[in-house]
Order: structure tokens, then C-alpha cells, then sequence
């Protein structure tokens, strides 16, 4: 029995004839901060899809919080699934509902999570045991989303008292995310360095118990990365998470993250501290296009 909340073993992609990963393993825990790295095209992004159930793994296994997600059969998970097994992600390119206010796009991810008339946890475990079970699950799953329907609908007092829990829960994390003057603006007139801000508030209003950030820190100034190191960690300690995230920016991935995995190719080419990462040959070569020569001068 393991006590990672994020397990992945062996995971590989291919499309066509090009295999896009290759034989990826790692795990998350409760207060992990991880990094994954490589050159552009290395299976990065790749990775995390097939994490997050947007690629299904041509072979090995991922496992959210015990449960595992995919299979080849239609059992296997969808990323909403995935998402409230307790991993959620923000992506490299931005995907915020931009025509909506601020507060609202981190209601939405919250309400995602409100509780059902049928718990969304126990509906989506019932969905991986496939057979009755797969059916007894999607059948939950209409009547949660009839019931929520009829509520919003008729507005009913528990549906009021659950929509100003929500707004409160969503005020509070705009508030952790520096935000909180910006709730009634659009999101689409954010700066840059806010918006990437608020796609991480929109994950975190899922309840995440693994959090994976895709480039959190690209298009932002010097000074917008340095708070964003420092925000990652108290995060991480804040809401007791695991956070995996990948980083073009050496700085920032060698200053906070305690373990880091390089890519190249879809291959994992080194795994360890920042220190033994950033002297390993293979690493050298896969960003600077040589290795380094036995005996040279540094």
C-alpha cells in the first residue's frame, strides 16, 4: 500500500508510429513539490494529459488517491472524473472562461465540487469498478446534475444558502491568490501575470489534492516570478497539497522544487535534487547540445 496521491507507473503514448512518452514514472505525496523539465517537444505537456485523462496511456498505469483511472476499456476515467478524484491543472496556454468575471470562473470550479444528493466521489468509484457498477454510476450522475438543475431552477433556500457559501469560498481564494480587487472585472482584462493567477484559484476551488502547474510562470516579469516562487510553497502548505509543475525557467524550477524529472524525447533522462539534475551529463547535453568533455574546465 502506497501513500502517494498521485502514482504513475510506466505510462507510455504513442500516436501513429511516434511514441510521445516513453516508460514515464513518478509519484506524488501530501506536501510534495516536484518538477518536470525538458527541452521543447520532450513529452512534457504530453505527460500531464495523460495524467489528466485527456490521452489515455498506450501502456502503464495512473492512479489518483488509490483509484485507478485508466483503462482500455471505456471504464476509464474523463478528466472531470479525474478532477474530482483530487487532481486538478492549469495549462500552458491559458483557458479561462474569459467572458465571465473573476469571481465567477472560480465559482464555477467550486460548484463543481458542492455536495451533490449523491457523492461525485462515490459516483465516479463506482464508475471505474465497470459491469452494474458502471451503470449504477452514470445513472447517480443524471440524477445529480436533474436535481441541481431543478434547484437552481426553483431557487430553492438550500440552493440560496449554498450560492452565498460558494461566493464566500470563492472570495477567500482570490484573497490567498492577491485578487480580490479584480472579482468583478472580466477576466479577459487581466494582466497576464493575474490571469495565470486566477487559472491556479480556479484549480484550487476543485478541493485539489494534487495540484499540476503547465508553465505557471511563462509571459511574467521578473518580479511576478519571484512572488510566484514564493506563492507555490505556501500553497503547498497552506491547502496541504502535492504540486508537480512544469517550468522552462531554470531559476524558479531549481529554487523551489525538492525533486525534478528531465525529459527529452519522451524519455526520462534523469530524475533527482536540483543539484544532482543540474550536474548530470545526459541534462547537459539535452539542453546544450553537447556534453560536457572528462576533464575540461568549468
Amino acid at each position: 500500500m502506497t501513500d502517494a496521491l498521485l502514482e504513475v507507473k510506466n505510462v507510455s503514448i504513442q500516436f501513429g508510429g511516434l511514441k510521445a512518452l516513453s516508460d514515464f514514472s513518478l509519484d506524488v505525496r501530501k506536501g510534495d513539490l516536484k518538477g518536470l523539465i525538458g527541452p521543447n517537444g520532450a513529452g512534457k505537456t504530453t505527460a500531464f494529459n495523460a495524467l489528466t485523462g485527456v490521452y489515455p496511456p498506450s501502456e502503464g498505469t495512473v492512479r489518483v488517491n488509490g483509484v485507478q483511472v485508466n483503462r482500455k476499456a471505456r471504464s476509464s476515467l474523463r478528466p472531470h472524473q479525474i478532477n474530482r478524484l483530487g487532481l486538478a491543472r492549469t495549462f500552458q496556454n491559458i483557458r479561462l472562461f474569459k467572458e465571465l468575471t473573476v469571481l465567477d470562473n472560480v465559482r464555477v470550479a467550486i460548484i463543481a465540487r458542492t455536495a451533490p444528493l449523491f457523492s461525485r466521489e462515490r459516483t465516479t468509484a463506482m464508475k471505474v469498478k465497470g459491469g452494474a457498477s458502471l451503470f449504477a454510476g452514470n445513472f447517480l450522475e443524471t440524477a445529480n446534475n436533474y436535481l441541481d438543475w431543478w434547484r437552481a431552477f426553483l431557487r430553492t433556500p438550500g440552493f440560496l444558502k449554498e450560492e452565498r457559501e460558494v461566493t464566500a469560498r470563492a472570495d477567500a481564494l482570490l484573497s490567498v491568490m492577491g485578487l480580490a480587487h479584480r472579482r468583478e472585472e472580466l477576466a479577459r482584462n487581466l494582466p497576464y501575470g493575474e490571469q495565470r493567477r486566477l487559472e491556479i484559484a480556479r484549480a484550487l476551488g476543485t478541493e485539489p489534492k494534487v495540484l499540476l502547474l503547465d508553465e505557471p510562470a511563462a509571459g511574467m516579469n521578473p518580479r511576478e516570478k519571484s512572488d510566484l516562487m514564493v506563492l507555490i510553497r505556501e500553497l503547498k502548505d497552506k491547502f496541504g497539497l502535492g504540486i508537480l509543475l512544469i517550468e522552462h525557467d531554470m531559476k524558479l524550477v531549481m529554487g523551489i522544487c525538492e525533486q525534478i524529472t528531465v525529459l527529452d524525447h519522451g524519455e526520462t533522462i534523469a530524475t533527482g535534487t536540483p543539484a544532482e539534475v543540474r550536474a548530470d551529463p545526459k541534462v547537459i547535453e539535452a539542453y546544450l547540445g553537447e556534453a560536457p568533455t572528462p576533464g575540461a574546465a568549468a
